[in-house]
């Protein structure tokens, strides 16, 4: 699957137009078998066409309900300042939050649901839990996206914040064994389903970002947590990924269950997973940083509103929106007591992130992935 082609930069569309999406319904035809037989329910359930006057991908299902699925995607990176952003992206009147949190009784809104990564499959919801059950049906996603909502406001867009849809298709070697690559990501799944969908995604440095996830997934046993002994992990998990790449591509070794657990190393190389999704969703895939966002949060955030094609909010209410706003899911009581990395180990994953930086820097156009 050729994934080399041209980045462009995300240009703004007119919000006052009808529709500001690249097809009329979903591309079932691109759709490969392996997706079709996992998700036949889907695609059952989809309409040959979306109504071409909302905002969202919404239809009338065979009992006439209004059912619809997000034209957004805050789609990743973990630990990357994800949760935030989604938080303070979805402060505009025309954005929705989806609903889920609603079915399982929990307060507030969900920034996350992970139906496409995980749950479609049978996979439970937390990413620890390996068991395999029965899959969740395309029915009840849809119940919890709150399509209701739209019926009198059709310029809203559901928004979808889960992170792990950047880049979660584990289990895919087991259910496809003997393959180099998998037979599909889900960036071919969302575009497939909902062609035209904004994209979203934020990266950090890597070398940070594999600290914060190591940190947060180990945050039961803080008192447990030392430099040194992350520095044991860090030194261990890139032996790891080098013995895989004598063996293997690139791309199977960022795809490969092994890399994606304990502390997630291989979501750092992110050239891994944006060439996809940039490839598919060229002009409607908009890259950020971390250290954009938190340097000049308001521009970041007119420029995601820009991308998605929502109208300009009014800049003076925005920023006291921010300014009063805490920082959500920062894990920083962790992070006091764990103190910084080694200086060592800063060298050490600095070293092995380098020239997947660079290859980012250089397919993205733009320094700033150098992460310096």
């Amino acid at each position: 699957k050729e994934r080399n082609a041209t980045f462009h930069i995300s240009t703004a569309t007119d919000p006052t137009s009808r529709s500001d999406r690249a097809a009329t319904g979903p591309l079932v035809s691109l759709a490969p078998p392996a997706l079709l037989e996992e998700s036949a329910d889907v695609f059952q359930l989809l309409p040959k066409e979306y109504l071409p006057d909302y905002k969202s991908f919404c239809w009338y299902d065979t009992d006439s309900k209004l059912q619809c699925l997000p034209s957004v995607y805050l789609a990743g990176m973990p630990k990357c300042g994800s949760t935030d952003l989604y938080y303070k992206v979805t402060w505009h009147p025309e954005l929705a939050e989806a609903m889920h949190h609603a079915m399982n009784k929990r307060k507030g809104p969900e920034k996350e649901f992970p139906y496409w990564a995980r749950m479609r499959l049978g996979r439970q919801r937390d990413y620890h839990i390996k068991t395999i059950g029965p899959k969740m049906p395309f029915r009840a996603f849809l119940a919890g996206l709150g399509s209701d909502r739209l019926l009198e406001k059709k310029h809203l867009r559901i928004t979808d914040g889960t992170p792990c849809t950047f880049f979660d298709i584990e289990g895919w070697e087991h259910r496809y064994p003997g393959l180099e690559d998998p037979p599909y990501t889900n960036a071919d799944l969302i575009h497939i389903v909902t062609p035209g969908a904004k994209i979203v995604v934020m990266f950090r440095n890597p070398t940070d970002r594999l600290l914060s996830n190591y940190l947060f997934f180990h945050r039961g046993k803080a008192k447990h947590l030392t430099p040194k002994t992350f520095h044991t992990v860090a030194q261990q998990v890139i032996n790891d990924f080098r013995q895989c790449l004598m063996e293997r591509k690139l791309r199977n070794c960022c795809f490969t269950d092994k890399h994606l657990g304990e502390a997630r190393l291989a979501l750092g190389i992110y050239i891994c997973f944006v060439t996809d999704w940039a490839t598919l969703f060229n002009d409607s895939f908009l890259a950020l940083t971390l250290n954009e966002y938190h340097s000049e949060p308001v521009k970041t955030l007119l420029k995601v509103y820009n991308h998605i094609g929502l109208s300009e909010p009014n800049v003076d209410e925005l920023t006291e929106f921010v300014t009063s706003s805490q920082i959500k899911n920062s894990n920083d009581k962790v992070k006091r007591s764990f103190g910084n990395m080694l200086p060592e180990t800063r060298e050490l994953l600095d070293d092995f992130y380098r020239p997947y930086n660079e290859a980012l820097a250089e397919y993205l156009g733009d320094s700033k992935y150098l992460f310096k």
